[in-house]
């Protein structure tokens, strides 16, 4: 089952001093990164730049000309507003009744595998969450249904809020990936020095 992911990359980066998605691994920016693993997993990728968003866009834009009908960019105009915010954003620019998966910019070691592993386990459920040893991590999978909850939502909203309150699979695999989101300097140089 294809999906589709609304990557979140609106932040302002306030914990790392610079903008961390553009922060460099293995030749290439975080975001790149995260991009790739989500255009190969999903029929369409919505980005939601911020922030920072003229730089981010000059990143985005080869793949945007790659592949239009693949890759869209929606600017968030209140990124101060919150995460939420841009998820709202993103999640209106999806196509309905399709499955979506919301992540992060500054998850560099998310690959499509670990989209299909909560694809895998969506059935029956109207959310997938993955957590490496207890601790919540990103892609969130959402059934098709969620769409119109969560556009129903203000923006002072959370995701685990929302999520409490819906049917979960909480996908427990032991995966760093999940939960390797590159926040501040010290991630950074783990992420680094672990090459």
């Amino acid at each position: 089952m294809m999906v589709q992911t609304v990557l979140l990359a609106a932040g302002s980066s306030s914990r790392m001093g610079e903008v961390k998605s553009l922060l460099p691994y293995h030749g290439e920016p975080l975001l790149v990164h995260a991009l790739r693993a989500a255009l190969h997993a999903s029929s369409k990728v919505v980005v939601v730049t911020g922030f920072y968003a003229p730089l981010l866009e000059q990143v985005l834009r080869p793949y945007q000309e790659a592949s239009p009908k693949h890759l869209t960019i929606i600017r968030n105009p209140h990124p101060e507003q919150g995460q939420f915010c841009s998820t709202l954003y993103g999640v209106l620019a999806l196509d309905p009744g399709q499955a979506f998966a919301i992540t992060m910019a500054d998850l560099p070691l998310v690959t499509a595998q670990h989209y299909a592993k909560l694809n895998h386990a969506l059935a029956g459920y109207e959310a997938v969450r993955p957590f490496c040893n207890g601790v919540p991590g990103h892609p969130v999978l959402c059934a098709a249904s969620l769409r119109p909850i969560i556009l129903s939502l203000p923006n002072t909203a959370t995701m685990r809020e929302f999520l409490s309150e819906r049917r979960v699979f909480n996908l427990e695999d032991g995966d760093p990936a999940w939960t390797t989101d590159i926040d501040t300097p010290e991630a950074y140089q783990r992420l680094i020095n672990s090459r």
